[in-house]
């Protein structure tokens, strides 16, 4: 019997496919069949090797396995944002069952990458046609360095911008501009509240502009939504500023 014979018809397969406790032949089937056209999400008790630039191993236990038709592999647990094994986009996908064990490989060439999934029991399949729109973010932190690019009075009044997005060895600072007196003026944006790490950022940024540029008097400043009473106190602290900025709305 044909895959989609035992799906039940080639028209069955349309927006999504759901199946509890499916049995391992067939996942394997789903898999080589559908990687290229389904993001597919095992829900399966499993064991994770990874072995490229370093090793790294899961040990048995219930996750998340995802797999797009762009060759992404994610194994996600129970915490955190990030998947805990992955292989990038451009990795192939192999699935077979080896001794009643579903055996789930992602590869990738350059630079040498495995993952290596093995599972004696996948709780769910959802193989689901997933689309790619036009992707667009309004209120970045980007709009927010545009927005006072052109009104610089956002800031202060006599504020003038000079550079955007400046490259320099300790990052991207978003905004250099000098003030009414001529001082340079260091911006970091935050879309969202600022915290401590965002205050230790902007102090790189103007520690390295003194250095870079010999000046002694460079004024540094956190423009965000909202901060941070630990954030606020560090600011204090390295004696720079801050001012409140919603990012725009469009």
């Amino acid at each position: 019997m044909s895959l989609l014979e035992y799906l039940g018809g080639a028209e069955r397969i349309k927006k999504y496919e759901v199946y509890t406790e499916p049995e391992l032949e067939f996942v394997a089937k789903f898999l080589n069949t559908y990687r290229s056209t389904y993001v597919i999400v095992l829900f399966l008790a499993c064991e994770v090797n990874y072995e490229g630039r370093a090793r790294a191993s899961l040990s048995y236990g219930d996750r998340l396995l995802i797999t797009k038709p762009d060759g992404t592999l994610l194994i996600h647990e129970n915490r955190k944002r990030e998947p805990t094994i992955w292989n990038p986009p451009g990795s192939t996908l192999y699935a077979t069952v080896d001794n009643n064990i579903l055996v789930i490989k992602s590869i990738r060439r350059n630079p040498p990458e495995t993952v290596v999934v093995e599972s004696p029991c996948v709780y769910l399949l959802l193989g689901a046609r997933c689309v790619a729109g036009e992707f667009k973010l309004w209120g970045s932190e980007k709009d927010m360095v545009e927005y006072v690019f052109r009104n610089p009075s956002l800031i202060e009044e006599g504020f003038r911008p000079l550079h955007r997005e400046l490259k320099t060895l300790v990052g991207e600072i978003d905004l250099v501009g000098v003030d009414a007196r001529g001082n340079l003026v260091v911006l970091e944006f935050k879309r969202s509240t600022a915290g401590p790490e965002a205050a230790h950022q902007l102090q790189r940024y103007v520690e390295y502009i003194k250095h870079e540029r010999g000046v002694e008097n460079v004024r540094g400043i956190l423009v965000a939504p909202s901060i941070t009473p630990s954030a606020y106190r560090l600011l204090t602290k390295y004696g720079l500023e801050y001012r409140k900025l919603e990012p725009p709305r469009h």
